[in-house]
């Protein structure tokens, strides 16, 4: 194995029909992530579809994704272990959940579950005074309250950070306020792609001691994980990039 890769997915590796260039039409596009009645739901652009076949002829593919691990399973990229829904869940080599991880969430989850409730009434409670339509939901795994999630039903960003901004003026120490296009969650103190992969890494490097590590990510959040990496990779049209190259 030449070398393990850390891999977002959204953005990174694929993105929805509005986000591809203009300039491709919907049969150069390669459906790759998909809803639960199978209809699909993301794109991968032929250079996209190049890089994925790379990665997996010749790395150990891992996501690393806040998508659920439900979302996750509808993603058409070959995977064995992986990180989703923020960190929140570990997958091990079998692709089940890590049931050691899966209790240190549990347990840190009890003490913010309240918490993440409210801040998914405070954003529905702005959206409505707003006369803006949200999905506002607090997202689960296995039971476990993760992070509570907002998203705009037509992608308008500008409503939703709008009212997001409202609903939270100030995020409290320690919590992240992750924000990618119509993308808003607001993470716990405990969750985050950084811990699940620092969790995760030692049993890789110990299982392929000469491989290089290569974390590829697109947002700002991704930043953390990709620095535990030998390497780092990202796409050029980015969040991350943005920043980087401002």
């Amino acid at each position: 194995m030449r070398a393990i890769a850390l891999v977002d997915l959204d953005d990174t590796l694929f993105q929805t029909r509005a986000k591809c260039p203009e300039d491709l039409a919907v049969e150069a596009l390669t459906p790759i992530g998909f809803a639960v009645d199978g209809a699909p739901l993301s794109y991968a652009t032929p250079r996209q579809m190049r890089f994925i076949e790379w990665l997996a002829e010749t790395t150990h593919l891992v996501p690393v994704t806040g998508r659920s691990l439900d979302a996750l399973r509808r993603v058409n990229v070959p995977f064995a272990a992986g990180v989703c829904a923020h960190g929140g869940v570990v997958l091990g080599e079998d692709g089940e959940p890590d049931e050691g991880w899966a209790a240190e969430i549990a347990r840190a989850a009890a003490d913010h579950a309240g918490a993440l409730e409210g801040y998914a009434a405070a954003i529905t409670h702005e959206a409505e005074a707003q006369g803006v339509s949200l999905r506002v939901r607090v997202l689960e795994e296995a039971g476990v309250p993760i992070y509570t999630l907002a998203k705009h039903p037509e992608a308008d960003h500008a409503a939703l950070f709008k009212v997001v901004d409202a609903a939270i003026p100030d995020v409290p120490a320690g919590w992240t306020l992750h924000r990618n296009g119509n993308n808003v969650a607001m993470m716990p103190p405990y969750l985050g792609k950084a811990n699940a992969v620092a969790h995760l890494l030692p049993g890789l490097r110990a299982r392929f001691p000469e491989a290089s590590v290569i974390g590829v990510g697109d947002s700002l959040t991704d930043a953390p994980f990709m620095a535990l990496c030998d390497f780092a990779m990202l796409p050029t049209r980015s969040q991350l990039a943005d920043r980087l190259f401002a």
